[in-house]
């Protein structure tokens, strides 16, 4: 391996060659050496023994990185920025090692629903439910249960860094990967990130944060240019990932593929350099996602980026040892990347010895797989989101024993990059539920509990044959459906879409098909002949229209794409066993073009590069509630098998200065013992910024209540969580007026209101005036 610097005299020589890791017996040895034509090549391939051995620096802990660092070559340290192959069969990828100065090598999988190897490569896990369904349980306990497990997990493969949470806002319902991010909502999505980032990482495993920041689509997403007002960022689209970093110190981020305002991300200094590091303090790497540097290692080391996945070919490193050696690139930017990097490496399991690579291994340990399974049949019903239950169809009342099933039948548009096939597509949603989202987020799990054999595992008997015999699908007839009524106590239809990366969501990923709508019609119109009752399952993992069937069924159970013990979690809450308690993380619209982003998604005025986020921060439920726009299932919303009564409504004082108290209880006052998430808003007066009706500024979840048992909560809110950005200064302000505090049960349920005042505008925060200058007509309230 050579070396090349650029030599002024021959006093720099001996300094060169000593920051190269090169004692004086080397420097006699070399094969070339012109100290007064401007270069030397320094040899420095061979294996160093004797004293010179002795005085290489050695990687032991993070006080050694500098002396390290002073130690590398220059072609190592360009070897160092870009990725090399993982040391674990089916990992997404890994660094590169450098022996002599005992730099190990670290290996990256992963992904946001759980440890995700390549399909080929017979590496089994825990399948979780998805992410939008953990968020749906508003229960940040629960969270950190889960990405703990993973952890554990990751831990036991011998891999480093898991690559998630995925924390990009649901701008859109047709996002593709919606299912893999948690919310339209920064805070929410903030919190559940943030307990996924500590529960992994109390295992001594790390975290890659992403896609920082804005791939809020797939269409295009490695070229698109999203122009964003500033605001707009800082309030929704990068206050997630702020929470995440302040709360939780997650070790990586990743860089998106999108460009925002111009830059692409891993280029953009403004978004690495001034707001993650500057103005959050966040002190870990910085990695592109997989070829988001461009193969341009100068751009991403001036943006920020510390490291190119999976690689940086031969011509970026040539570049980047160019642009050093000509001075155009300063090799202290090149030197911080190669800190943090170490730094990650010093923290890392494959470093401290904590666990062990055996490429052998296919499955977790037997206790951990069996612990993990439960876990993930229990997660499940905490984010199953009962949308309707008439005449009390559910849970299962004592009579049910048969259960009629049948399900759609759906294959995906895109399947996902490392996905089997068989995961992308489903003859009978009854039989074969879509388990998970595709591509990063699919997991090979240990094992699959479909619907049929939860049922059977819960004591009931499915029935989904005809009087042939023959499996009853979509395609059946009134008297297939006049049969199934007759020989079962109730009705089950399973509407399945698969959701996963590559490719986002249109009009036919939203509504019922024709086909799906007919399916209810003769299903309930059956059932309901004979005096039985009918209920849908929703296995989506984004919002799915119900307005044009709702009223022809009894009851609706959006399931989400629910894990591997699909089928005994979903038993668990048919049969009554558990009683969902999930909130909608996302609205759910009556129709698309209601959505806020509509007419700008993917992509805007016929440039399919070209995304204006001209809805600013009239994101989700701030646009709905705003501008009165009737939603078919607003944020926040779910039913329980249970009531709850919200009471005793409490400020600490009446007017913000610093932190105020809020508090109330939240009673079960039904028959059935159930959990609530009680959810708090606030209302800001309109000042010198305009402000959305109403925020969501915290949230919590009670335990079990048993009727008649009570929580009491007190949420805590500082002039930052209630403040706006304002642009003209570059700061968080909470201008003066009479603010309230709206307690509920959802965004538009809400059981109290709490006033406070401001006497005057405070300063929460001062942040960088570096920002983008953003020419963009906006949506406002005042120019409808």
């Amino acid at each position: 391996m050579k070396s090349y610097y650029k030599v002024l005299s021959s006093s720099m020589f001996s300094l060169i060659l000593l920051s190269s890791g090169i004692s004086g017996v080397q420097a006699a040895e070399q094969t070339q050496s012109q100290v007064n034509g401007s270069v030397v090549a320094i040899d420095n391939s061979g294996v160093q023994t004797g004293a010179a051995q002795e005085q290489t620096p050695i990687l032991v802990d993070q006080a050694s990185i500098p002396a390290v660092i002073q130690a590398m070559t220059l072609d190592e340290k360009v070897d160092l920025i870009g990725g090399a192959g993982a040391s674990v069969t089916g990992a997404a990828g890994g660094t590169f090692a450098i022996p002599r100065l005992g730099i190990p090598k670290l290996t990256f999988a992963d992904g946001p629903a759980g440890l995700r190897f390549g399909s080929t490569a017979n590496k089994s896990t825990t399948g979780f439910p998805i992410p939008s369904a953990l968020s749906a349980s508003f229960n940040k306990e629960l969270m950190y249960q889960v990405s703990s497990a993973m952890g554990k997990e990751t831990l036991d493969y011998g891999v480093d860094v898991i690559l998630g949470p995925a924390l990009n806002i649901h701008r859109d319902p047709r996002g593709g990967r919606n299912f893999e991010y948690y919310s339209e909502d920064p805070l929410l999505s903030g919190e559940m990130a943030a307990e996924f980032t500590k529960g992994v990482q109390d295992q001594g495993v790390g975290v890659s944060m992403k896609h920082y920041a804005a791939n809020n689509q797939e269409t295009n997403r490695q070229s698109v240019n999203e122009v964003i007002s500033e605001r707009a960022l800082r309030e929704i689209y990068l206050a997630g990932f702020e929470r995440v970093v302040k709360e939780a110190n997650p070790w990586t981020v990743m860089s998106s593929y999108n460009s925002i305002n111009g830059p692409f991300s891993a280029h953009n200094s403004w978004l690495l350099n001034d707001v993650l590091r500057s103005d959050w303090g966040f002190n870990g790497m910085v990695m592109t996602d997989w070829g988001g540097s461009k193969q341009n290692g100068i751009a991403m080391l001036n943006g920020g980026n510390d490291l190119s996945m999976p690689s940086l070919n031969a011509v970026g490193k040539a570049a980047v040892k160019a642009a050093i050696l000509d001075g155009t690139l300063q090799e202290e930017k090149l030197d911080t990347a190669i800190e943090n990097i170490l730094n990650l490496v010093v923290k890392s399991p494959t470093f401290k010895k904590l666990s062990t690579v055996d490429d052998a291994k296919q499955s977790v340990s037997a206790d951990l797989a069996a612990t993990n399974a439960k876990l993930s049949r229990e997660a499940a019903p905490e984010g199953m989101v009962l949308l309707k239950n008439e005449n009390k169809a559910l849970p299962f009342s004592g009579t049910v024993k048969k259960v009629g099933i049948v399900g759609n039948s759906y294959t995906m548009p895109s399947c996902g990059f490392g996905t089997p096939a068989s995961a992308c597509t489903t003859d009978n949603a009854a039989s074969k539920m879509f388990l998970m989202g595709t591509g990063s987020a699919y997991v090979t799990p240990t094992h699959t509990v479909q619907l049929p054999e939860g049922l059977k595992n819960g004591g009931y008997i499915p029935v989904n044959t005809n009087a042939s015999g023959a499996e009853i699908n979509e395609n059946l007839t009134a008297k297939d459906a006049a049969y199934m009524a007759q020989n079962s106590d109730i009705g089950v239809i399973v509407i399945a879409r698969g959701s996963g990366e590559g490719a986002d969501g249109n009009s036919t990923t939203f509504e019922p098909s024709e086909k799906e709508s007919e399916l209810i019609k003769k299903v309930s119109d059956a059932y309901h002949a004979v005096n039985k009752k009918v209920v849908v399952v929703l296995n989506v993992g984004a919002p799915f229209n119900t307005v044009s069937w709702r009223d022809s069924v009894d009851s609706i159970l959006l399931s989400w794409q629910p894990g591997m013990e699909a089928g005994n979690a979903l038993t668990d809450v048919l049969s009554g066993k558990a009683n969902p308690s999930g909130k909608l993380p996302a609205t759910f619209p009556v129709k698309l073009v209601d959505s806020p982003s509509y007419a700008n998604f993917p992509s805007s005025d016929g440039n399919p590069n070209l995304v204006n986020y001209k809805e600013d921060i009239y994101v989700g439920y701030r646009y709905y509630s705003t501008f009165n726009v009737k939603p078919a299932y607003e944020f926040g919303y779910g039913l329980s098998y249970t009531t709850f009564d919200y009471s005793d409504f409490k400020l600490n004082k009446d007017n913000l200065s610093n932190k105020i108290k809020v508090q109330f209880k939240v009673t079960n006052s039904g028959s059935l013992a159930g959990k609530e998430a009680p959810q708090l808003y606030v209302s800001a007066p309109d000042g010198k910024l305009e402000k959305p009706a109403i925020e969501l500024k915290a949230f919590g979840k009670t335990r079990e209540l048993k009727p008649g048992q009570k929580e009491t909560f007190n949420f805590f809110i500082d002039p930052k969580d209630i403040a706006s950005f304002d642009e003209s200064t570059s700061s968080w302000i909470v201008e003066k007026g009479t603010y309230q505090f709206k307690i509920g049960a959802s965004s538009s349920d809400i059981r109290g209101t709490l006033n406070f005042k401001v006497d005057k505008d405070i300063i929460a925060e001062v942040v960088n005036d570096n920002g983008p200058d953003v020419q963009l007509e906006t949506l406002s309230k005042y120019n409808q």
